[in-house]
């Protein structure tokens, strides 16, 4: 058989010797290009998050395309293969592993596998392309060891763009030419899919382009391959057009979404709140009074950390707090994971607003700690110490102390993610990058946690700080981190298990890391649904709250978030429940039995008029958490409002309490008005609570407890509205109830509101936005 003629119509091709037999070279040309998909995804297939169709996946498919389409691609076209024939058969290629790691689903489910395919669709094929075109340009220019040249550029390209995008920009996403792009942080269970993605895709096409157009004028210009008619010498100015048009997109890179700049942050986080070491950059949307308790919770907690540590950050710490989740994800490409990319040449936390008060404190000390840090990376090579320290620093957040829940789940027995076996073991794992981040959140966490904090009680800060930067602890302390770690363990072994921490420790040991849970990265529409309805009823969109709720149950009848915020919509149009909102709350409940579900439940029997009301509230208290004193007493209390007082408390505006809420739910409505932002307001009603008739009807147990919780809520209001004395007198009774009775983990937090009081009326007033 003749040698196949070369294709006319391959403008941008070159044929410099003639193939082999077409049946014969095809097979030869992509026999280990098949064999090498295959070999990499039966490789993924048993690895957690990475053996599905989906980012991840398609990140190392990518990759490999990139390779296979240099080098298997680069040998075709310079064996004589058109152009346009490699291109096909390699996009053509490129179901193989689809089809691979579309096999796992019997046993690796993909809830999400339409956006995986579509992630896969836009991130495979332009690596592929851009490998292809590197290929032919390096034969264009008769490159020896072409396969070390795609390989060693590839290698350059994606290290090189990691560096350039995390090493230096304000952002948790990267996108690569040669391995498509990480979209955000692991922990985000929704992924961040930016608009940046499309344009960087797009970059990295036009990068493929220019290397044909630069291949076929070099071509023309007499390069290493004979000139064909009609195949060389018109590539020079679509090369210069093309690059015109890249030299344009890298300049644009931030306005396009491929990369974010602090500059572009603060455009976006307009409001400004100098403190002097920190700097708040707030959404300028966002009231003076938020802005206010903002900054106050900042001061306090970076204030506790500074002092722990014994160390000040050289420069101001810029603190960005995103109104939103999806604001957040399309600026720096996290939605709901708080980060500090302490590798940054400035100090910086990033997280949402209304996780402040949870979360501040614990980002913070990721941001001191940098001072100590290793150099470059600013962290310590020790992974278990840098989320260890700042667990054992965080503030008091009303569960258990970390190393009770670690003595806690030693008692637990089963699948406590190795605690019930031996603690030092676990953290002398989780101190390596493997160990940490394959084990369970909850349990790297707070073991970690655990430790630090033992470290920081027996020997002080200063070995601490250089443990943290070397992760060598024998130079630091004098003895191996097992040695340590078994101390740790033996004193440990001497403290009693609590019975609150060990309710705690059972839900926070054994819920599955990312690498065990079912379906990673996927959001179940009535997830999706039912947020986008809270929101809207937060902004009083009642009725496009009440089409979200509605969609959200459509998608799951068994949804109590759902069905909790169309009893709100619904009552603030002034309308009861209908019988199918009756038969979906009873099923919630009885298939769910969790507090929310039997609260809807109570409130829907309440709404109809139907019995049981009360019973099914009763029952939604039993079902807390040991340790949220808090809300058993709202339920007591929710547990005896009539019909009309309900009504009225989920009909209120989201910024207005009716008086007849007021006087009837009384403890209801002085929170309603402090989440409106009108402290002020709230602390009126707080001072006017009557104790007895609030806990009337309460056995004596559940009214010692309700009474330190009544304590505790007046703490804090009074706290918001600047009555700081108060506030310290009744945060000090609440500590003091609840040592006596309660939750003995509230009794850190009674105390912590205390000391805050009293540092408050250390400072001067309060900073001003601007």
């Amino acid at each position: 058989m003749p040698p196949a003629p070369p294709d006319p119509s391959d403008t941008l091709g070159t044929t410099a010797r003639p193939p082999r037999p077409w049946a014969t070279a095809r097979a030869g040309r992509l026999r280990w290009p098949a064999l090498a998909y295959a070999a990499v995804c039966v490789a993924l297939w048993p690895v957690p998050v990475l053996g599905l169709l989906h980012a991840e996946s398609s990140a190392v498919v990518a990759a490999v395309a990139f390779l296979v389409g240099g080098v298997a691609g680069g040998a075709a076209l310079r064996g004589g293969v058109p152009l346009r024939t490699v291109v096909a058969e390699h996009l053509a290629l490129l179901v193989l592993p689809a089809l691979l790691l579309t096999a796992t689903l019997p046993w690796r489910p993909n809830c999400g596998i339409a956006q995986g395919a579509g992630l896969y669709a836009l991130l495979v094929p332009p690596s592929l392309l851009l490998g292809v075109a590197l290929g032919d340009a390096l034969g264009a220019w008769a490159v020896r060891r072409p396969a070390l040249w795609v390989v060693g550029v590839g290698l350059a390209v994606a290290a090189g763009g990691v560096a350039w995008d995390l090493g230096l920009h304000p952002q948790l996403f990267t996108y690569s030419h040669v391995f498509g792009g990480v979209l955000g942080p692991i922990y985000d269970e929704e992924l961040a899919v930016r608009p940046g993605l499309w344009a960087a895709k797009a970059q990295t096409l036009l990068w493929a382009t220019f290397l044909l157009f630069a291949a076929r004028w070099k071509r023309g210009r007499g390069g290493s391959e004979p000139r064909e008619a009609g195949r060389g010498g018109a590539g020079g100015r679509p090369a210069l057009a093309v690059g015109a048009l890249l030299v344009a997109s890298y300049a644009l890179a931030v306005p396009l979404g491929i990369q974010q700049s602090a500059a572009h942050l603060q455009r976006a986080l307009s409001q400004r709140v100098d403190l002097g070491p920190l700097v708040l950059h707030l959404d300028p949307a966002a009231p003076p009074e938020e802005a206010r308790r903002l900054a106050d919770e900042a001061l306090y907690r970076f204030g506790q950390v500074v002092g722990r540590l014994g160390i000040m950050p050289a420069e101001p710490v810029d603190v960005y707090l995103y109104p939103d989740a999806d604001a957040k994800a399309a600026l720096i490409g996290s939605r709901r994971t708080s980060v500090v990319p302490v590798w940054l040449p400035s100090p910086q936390v990033h997280m949402l607003a209304d996780q402040v008060p949870a979360s501040l404190g614990h980002e913070l000390v990721h941001v001191v700690a940098r001072e100590f840090g290793a150099p470059v990376l600013r962290a310590s090579p020790a992974v278990g110490l840098v989320e260890g320290l700042a667990v054992a620093l965080e503030p008091p957040d009303g569960r258990p102390a970390p190393a009770e829940l670690v003595a806690a789940g030693r008692a637990l027995g089963g699948d406590a993610g190795g605690l019930d076996a031996d603690p030092a073991a676990v953290v002398a794992r989780v101190m390596s990058p493997a160990g940490f981040w394959t084990a369970r959140a909850g349990v790297a966490y707070t073991a970690s946690g655990a430790f630090a904090a033992w470290l920081l009680d027996t020997r002080g800060p200063a070995p601490l700080r250089e443990a943290y930067r070397t992760g060598d602890f024998r130079a630091a302390y004098g003895e191996s981190l097992d040695a340590l770690a078994a101390a740790w363990g033996r004193d440990l072994a001497g403290r009693p298990a609590q019975p609150e921490a060990v309710a705690v420790a059972a839900w926070l040991f054994r819920r599955p890391s990312l690498f065990e849970v079912r379906c990673p990265h996927h959001v179940p529409a009535h997830v999706r649904h039912a947020r986008a309805g809270w929101e809207a009823l937060d902004e009083g969109r009642d009725g496009a709250a009440l089409a979200a709720f509605d969609a959200a149950l459509a998608a799951e009848p068994l949804s109590a978030a759902a069905e909790a915020g169309r009893l709100q919509a619904l009552a603030r149009h002034g309308r009861r429940p209908a019988p199918l909102d009756l038969d979906r709350a009873r099923a919630a409940a009885d298939s769910l039995g969790d507090a929310l579900s039997l609260r809807v439940l109570g409130d829907v029997l309440r709404l109809r008029g139907e019995p049981g009301a009360a019973r099914a509230t009763r029952a939604a208290t039993d079902s807390l958490s040991v340790v949220d004193a808090v809300g058993r007493l709202l339920l007591r209390r929710r547990a005896g409002w009539s019909a009309p007082t309900l009504a009225a408390v989920l009909g209120a505006p989201p910024d207005s309490v009716a008086p007849r809420v007021e006087a009837a739910a009384p403890v209801a409505a002085a929170l309603r008005w402090a989440q409106a932002d009108r402290p002020a307001r709230a602390w009126r009603l707080a001072r006017a609570w009557d104790d007895d008739a609030l806990l009337a009807g309460f056995d004596s147990a559940a009214a010692r407890e309700g009474g330190a919780a009544l304590d505790l809520l007046r703490a804090q209001l009074a706290y918001r509205a600047g009555a700081t004395g108060a506030a310290e007198r009744f945060a000090e009774r609440a500590a003091v109830r609840f040592r006596a009775a309660g939750p003995q983990s509230l009794v850190a937090v009674a105390e912590d509101w205390a000391a805050r009081a009293r540092w408050r009326r250390g400072l001067p007033p309060r900073p001003r936005a601007g």
